[in-house]
């Protein structure tokens, strides 16, 4: 699904092609960490930091990659 209008699609196309490789990894990176803290604020506050760092890992690459990373 694009429900983004033509002609901002355009002008963000061209914001980014404007920014250097370093202000887009630092933007990729900002958007990863919010994308963390969001599924972190989400998860019981009565977890364990494990288990918090197992559902994190779950969430962004699976289970299989989780369970084997941050056994229980």
């Amino acid at each position: 699904m694009n429900d983004t209008r033509p002609e901002v699609e355009s002008f963000l196309r061209d914001r980014y092609a404007a920014m250097s490789g370093s202000e887009r990894a630092l933007l990729a990176l900002q958007m990863f960490e919010t994308a963390q803290r969001i599924v972190l604020s989400s998860l019981d506050a009565g977890l364990s930091e494990q288990a918090r760092r197992r559902e994190l890992c779950r969430r962004f690459y699976g289970s299989r990659l989780a369970q084997a990373a941050f056994p229980e």
